[in-house]
């Protein structure tokens, strides 16, 4: 079933927290992707996060099943140690209509034929925008979940390395503390640019530190069975 990605040899303990993305949201057999990519000694213990937040059946009943399915087989495949769950939140907002633009920032949309805009005298206002009404989908807490784990863990002593796989620049202060305690590995699950704020060096703080970017061929090659005890991967995964 299908995913949504010390300083010597003695390393034993090793804490990964997951921040569920579209991309990386479907990641299978996650402790198989850790043990290929990472540059340390292999663990003889590794606790995997998982921080995801639930789908509305409201607006998407058949998302809400597939994931509470998929959500489901994590847990029971032991792919995962710990399932931390935040929360979808849907609200209006206004905002500049726009597309599109250079890797993926926003263009604003200005009057072009065939839609134009006038001023009360009957003047094109060529750099006139259009607002408009939309509505939003937001996911709360779980980039605040994967900080919370990654910097408990690392403060109470319970790992000697972190990895986290996430490509959200909000978790850029706790990634550069941690960076400070144990080495961190930081895996981005998405197919674009590595968010600037998750950029650092391999040998600040305590060092050892390093960066990789899943592609398809790791969510292949890291894929749950069909079949988890009575559970069935959903149509079209």
């Amino acid at each position: 079933m299908p995913n949504s990605p010390a300083n010597s040899a003695s390393t034993s303990t090793a804490s990964t927290c997951i921040r569920a993305t579209t991309v990386g949201s479907r990641a299978g057999t996650i402790r198989s992707e850790i043990g290929t990519h990472s540059r340390w000694p292999v663990p003889h213990a590794l606790r995997i996060v998982y921080c995801s937040a639930r789908i509305s059946g409201a607006s998407n009943p058949n998302g809400q099943q597939d994931q509470d399915t998929y959500l489901r087989a994590l847990v029971a495949s032991g792919a995962i140690d710990q399932l931390e769950m935040g929360a979808h939140v849907t609200r209006v907002s206004t905002a500049p209509l726009a597309v599109g633009g250079r890797r993926g920032r926003p263009t604003l949309v200005t009057p072009a034929w065939p839609v134009m805009v006038r001023d009360p005298a009957g003047r094109p206002v060529p750099q006139a925008q259009f607002m408009v009404s939309v509505a939003r989908r937001e996911e709360k807490g779980s980039d605040v979940n994967v900080a919370s784990h990654l910097l408990l863990d690392v403060l109470r002593g319970n790992v000697d390395s972190a990895v986290v796989i996430s490509n959200d620049s909000d978790l850029s202060f706790p990634i550069q503390e941690t960076r400070k305690l144990v080495p961190v590995g930081l895996v981005n699950p998405t197919k674009g640019y590595r968010a600037g704020a998750l950029a650092g060096k391999a040998a600040e703080g305590v060092g050892r530190h390093w960066w990789y970017q899943l592609a398809a061929t790791d969510l292949y090659c890291a894929q749950l069975p069909t079949v988890v005890g009575k559970l069935t991967r959903p149509m079209g995964w």
